[in-house]
């Protein structure tokens, strides 16, 4: 082995044990959002250096065989990367079935048409050297292959680059940090490609990734950004009960979550830019809240619901500058409370009317055994009748019992 093959393998192994090292790090946090995209695309890496350095080794068997063997993890990384991303911002929902499948069926597919490609020339194209440990140039999937990587590359960053600037505090870190990590071996790989390699004929991109692998070992140790992950809004916003509703400073509607279209029972694309007035006619009132130090609204009705009783809370969504963005106002259906409310004051109001109308007798009553008078408080005999009608709210009406009707009007009674 030559000195410089010495220096290049030496290189490429101390990536390919950083890169298991971290794998196995992050593999203890696998079950974390994107722990184990992540542990497969550092595995990746480390297969990708590990046969690359076997290569410039000259280990048995020589010639292509192990430049060949490194694709098996070229072809995994970035696909795992990807995955990793989408799962690292929050958009789980969009590994849907077809897109695994194009991640799962393009890497194998590489890997067929390289390893098969003496019998159709579709990946080399006859432009392999054998003096070459690179490829830089080549067939028709070849070229696929990099539009269709560099596509899924670039595609992640941008989204690591939206997570940046929407995140706060330590989610802004972690997130920095990752896209730094990821935009390390974009840049060097196109550094390659242009034929500019401070070490020649050896491809960089391993020697990036030895660099990617320590700033995601950083962020996991200094940040954890694999176990503290902000909420998603999809997790969060979208499966509230209550209803949410996000203004700008012009008081347009810039998002709503489902809870509250349900409500109000209408379409959500269809609200996104109205004045919000138009949704809520007693806008106004809350403008006031708005104006003054309190943040808890009033309890409002809908018009266009007489039954429908809200709560409303309002908070101001400001920069890092401390100016204003806009409002999230979240709205509570108390109806049901209200209408238990309403029903326990009416029937306290019914209770109280009758409580008005009786009047009780309390004490021992004097009454005459013979005429059965009552004796009041002031000494005076009384009829029962007038008695009972002065302490209390009866009246009475006048009749005849059988027993005085026989001893009375006994001839009436035989007609």
């Amino acid at each position: 082995m030559s000195e410089q093959e010495v220096l290049y393998s030496s290189i490429l192994w101390v990536v390919a044990l950083i890169s298991i090292v971290v794998a196995i790090i992050v593999g203890r946090r696998r079950l974390a959002p994107g722990g184990w995209a992540l542990t497969i695309y550092m595995l990746a890496m480390t297969w990708w250096s590990a046969t690359y350095a076997l290569h410039w080794a000259n280990v048995y068997p020589d010639g292509f065989f192990w430049l060949d063997a490194t694709y098996l993890g070229v072809v995994t990384a970035v696909p795992a990367l990807f995955v990793f991303v989408l799962q690292f911002t929050h958009r789980e929902s969009w590994l849907t079935r077809p897109l695994l499948a194009l991640l799962i069926i393009q890497p194998m597919l590489t890997v067929i048409l390289l390893w098969t490609d003496s019998w159709h020339g579709l990946f080399f194209a006859g432009k392999r050297s054998a003096a070459d440990s690179t490829i830089f140039a080549g067939g028709p999937w070849f070229w696929a292959n990099v539009i269709y990587s560099y596509s899924l590359y670039l595609f992640a960053i941008v989204l690591l680059i939206k997570s940046t600037m929407t995140s706060r505090s330590l989610f802004r870190r972690q997130a920095g940090l990752v896209l730094l990590a990821s935009l390390i071996p974009w840049l060097v790989n196109i550094i390659s490609l242009f034929n500019i390699n401070p070490l020649p004929a050896l491809d960089l991109t391993p020697i990036a990734f030895m660099l990617t692998g320590s700033l995601m070992a950083v962020s996991v140790f200094r940040y954890r950004f694999l176990d503290v992950v902000p909420v998603a809004r999809d997790k969060l916003i979208e499966k509230m009960t209550d209803g949410v509703l996000v203004i700008d400073v012009q008081e347009r509607v810039v998002d709503i979550n489902p809870a509250l279209a349900d409500l109000l029972g209408v379409n959500i694309s269809s609200l996104i830019g109205q004045r919000v007035e138009k949704i809520f006619p007693a806008w106004e009132q809350l403008q006031g809240v708005h104006q003054g130090n309190d943040r808890i609204g009033p309890e409002i009705l809908l018009q266009d619901n007489p039954a429908l009783y809200l709560n409303v809370r309002l908070i101001a969504l400001r920069d890092h500058q401390q100016n204003e963005q806009g409002q999230l106002i979240i709205f509570r259906d108390i109806t049901a409370r209200k209408q238990l409310e309403s029903d326990q004051a009416k029937l306290i109001d019914s209770l109280q009317r009758a409580l008005g109308q009786v009047k009780t007798l309390r004490g021992l009553l004097p009454i005459c055994a013979n005429c059965k008078k009552i004796r009041d408080d002031q000494g005076y005999w009384q009829d029962v009748a007038v008695y009972v009608r002065d302490h209390t709210e009866a009246e009475f009406s006048h009749g005849i019992c059988p027993d005085c009707m026989q001893e009375l009007y006994p001839d009436f009674l035989k007609k």
